[in-house]
Order: C-alpha cells, then structure tokens, then sequence
C-alpha cells in the first residue's frame, strides 16, 4: 500500500434511472467505471428545495416523493437561523480510519470542519465563510487525534466561485449532494412515517448525486482522476413537521493515486435546528459529543 494514498484519499470535507444519463458517458479503466461528464449539467439534478418547502407549506398532506421529502427537510433546515451538526464515522480500507465532521451556521456566518485520523496518517482541514455571498477561507490542518487538530493562523481565500470549483460546494450551500427525483434509483428508496417523525431512505444514482462530491474529494486529496463510487445510500429521520434530526450515510468508492483502493465510509451525522454553537479560534478544538435529546 502506498502510505501517501492513505495520507490523502481519506478526508471527508447527498424516478431513479440506474443508467448513464443527460451527456455522462462511461468507460472501463482498469475494470472500474470511469465517468466522463463532458455535457453534463449537474443543476438539472438538483431540487428546488424552496418552491418544494413552500410547497409543504402550503399543504403538507400532498403525496411528496422520497427524494422531494428529503430536498424540503434540508431546504427547511438551511433556513434555520442558527444550527450546527456533527458527524461521526470510519472509513474502511487497509486501516480503518476515524471520520469527524462539523458545521456550523450563525446567522450569515458559516464553518466547516474535517477531520481523518488513522494510526497511519492525520489530516484536517476548517474553513470559514463570512456572509453568504463572502469570501472563503480554507486552513489545512494536521489533526492530533480523531477529534482534535492544529491549524495555521491564516488560509488560503477563495472566492465563492473559486472554492465552488474546487470543492464542490460553499459553505452556504451546506449539503453537497445531488438530490431529486431524478437522481435517485427505486429499488431501496422509501418513506416512513410515524405519529412523531418521517425516515427517508435514498438509493442515490452513485453517478449522478455525486458529482459535486467527487470533485470535492478529487481536489483536495489529489487524486489521479475522480474517484468511482459502486454505491451511496442515505437515511434521514425528520421530526413530524420535517425538520431534520440525523442521516446516516453508507458509501463505497475506488480512489486512485498512483494505486487504486476501495474504501467504504459510514457516517452517521446529528442536526441540531435553531440552536447556537460559537464558531472556534483558528486554535481551539470542538466538542463532538453528541448531546441527547
């Protein structure tokens, strides 16, 4: 194993069709499946998050599918004025590696934090956005456990364009994934609902709704090529008037530098809607404790 792919490849920074669609084009590369996006126009694949909450709004007894229960729950937690979430995972290949993940929105002020540890490698990164149209700054860390790490005093500023291009997504934008009707597969998607909460189960098309992701992943890993995902599958719990709560995602991909590997990430992620978290010095760690409820 190369020590330097594990190094890298590892930092964690969402009616189905399961064929190559709208100008994506697939290829074999060393018994994987290579996609070629030339043509491709990702927002065609996106949700319109607003019309469809006040869709809910409007009438939240109308039969909404999966994929538009899920794009309304997230769309009404990107409003909340305040929120924070974390995340918690390994990632599974030769070693198995600690996934950390925090979020952070105050008002129009927003933080990301990853963090990856292995006994192998520790990697970290933390950016900051200061108005949903700022700029953003980046801070490349080295963490010093699986839920510490120490950053420089000053990043590298993107515009939102820019880091949009690098990574994927803003930090206003908050989830990464392609997700709408047309992006998801029918076989293992599916609705529960209950007096006091609504699970969401997503079987997402892994060549479509990740798209962002795989860019993201590609450019701050630096891999050889965007890495290929065999599968991704979501489960979302809202409360009753379909606030988020928790997802739980279960993912598997090839990434290659030099070498290929395969890695399965599971995460589980925790919302907390309307709350207040302050956002940390460069210098000061994060609690991940999951508080109860």
């Amino acid at each position: 194993m190369n020590k330097s792919v594990l190094t890298y490849i590892l930092i964690v920074g969402i009616a189905g069709t399961a064929g190559i669609t709208a100008g994506i084009v697939g290829k074999r590369l060393l018994g994987q499946e290579e996609i070629d996006y030339s043509g491709f126009n990702p927002e065609e694949f996106r949700a319109d998050g607003e019309a469809l909450l006040a869709e809910y709004s409007s009438d939240p007894s109308k039969n909404f599918t999966a994929p538009e229960l899920v794009a309304i729950g997230l769309q009404k937690y990107k409003n909340c004025e305040n929120s924070y979430s974390t995340g918690i995972g390994t990632a599974a290949t030769v070693v198995e590696q600690t996934i950390r993940n925090f979020q952070i929105k105050n008002g129009d002020q927003y933080f990301e934090e990853s963090i990856s540890k292995s006994s192998m490698v520790g990697v970290a990164n933390r950016a900051i956005q200061n108005g949903k149209d700022g700029e953003i700054n980046l801070f490349l860390g080295k963490a010093t456990g699986s839920e510490t790490a120490t950053y420089p005093e000053t990043g590298t500023t993107y515009s939102k364009e820019d880091y949009k291009a690098y990574l994927g997504k803003t930090l206003d934008e908050m989830f990464v994934y392609l997700i709408s009707n047309n992006s998801v597969l029918k076989d293992g998607t599916e609705v529960k609902k209950n007096a006091n909460s609504v699970e969401v189960t997503l079987n997402l098309n892994p060549e479509i709704a990740t798209y962002y992701y795989k860019i993201q992943m590609k450019n701050i890993s630096n891999l050889d090529k965007l890495p290929v995902f065999s599968y991704l599958k979501h489960t979302y719990t809202f409360d009753k008037n379909m606030m988020l709560k928790s997802a739980y995602v279960d993912e598997a991909y090839s990434a290659s530098m030099g070498i290929t590997v395969n890695i399965h990430n599971t995460i589980n992620y925790t919302y907390y809607a309307d709350e207040y978290m302050k956002i940390p010095d460069y210098n000061e760690n994060l609690d991940y404790t999951v508080k109860g409820e």
